[in-house]
């Protein structure tokens, strides 16, 4: 059977319409694509934060051996550092880390408040925690450094039951 002209023709106008159409539409699907991968990567590194500052103050505030600030600083720091070691932004140092950033807004312990007492004083300790995100594609509505994550969880207890 022999083909004719017009029905080569129209063939290869399909082919090249269906190119021209991938063409256009191809940076879209990409930036969809990216767009999810950033956003998926920034919830589970945010998340990460947040799990980790709610374990260090949780922390902090159940040791009795920590009694000052200092102490509840290096604690804090090397629960989060243990935490955020795989989300994007932690920079190692030596067996700490430099970020995420590790502040201890307040730590206190009575035995005068209620409920409290000298055998069983109150712990309570706050615990701020930030790092910066960097997206994997610099997106044009995002600041240039990319986004900051930040978690502020308190926690207190009764030590000692």
């Amino acid at each position: 059977m022999i083909r004719s002209k017009r029905t080569l023709s129209r063939s290869a106008s399909v082919k090249g319409q269906a190119l021209v159409e991938m063409a256009l539409i191809l940076p879209l699907l990409l930036a969809l694509v990216g767009g999810a991968v950033d956003l998926a990567r920034a919830y589970q590194a945010w998340l990460t934060v947040e799990s980790a500052t709610r374990n260090a103050a949780e922390y902090v505030a159940t040791s009795t051996t920590i009694t000052d600030s200092a102490g509840a600083l290096t604690a804090a720091k090397n629960v989060v550092c243990t935490e955020t070691k795989g989300i994007p932004g932690y920079v190692a140092s030596g067996s700490s880390c430099t970020a995420p950033s590790v502040t201890v807004t307040s730590f206190s312990t009575s035995s005068t408040d209620p409920g409290a007492s000298t055998k069983n004083p109150i712990a309570t300790a706050r615990i701020t925690v930030s790092v910066q995100f960097q997206t994997l594609v610099p997106w044009p509505l995002l600041p240039r450094g990319g986004l900051t994550l930040s978690a502020d969880r308190s926690y207190s207890i009764v030590r000692g039951r």
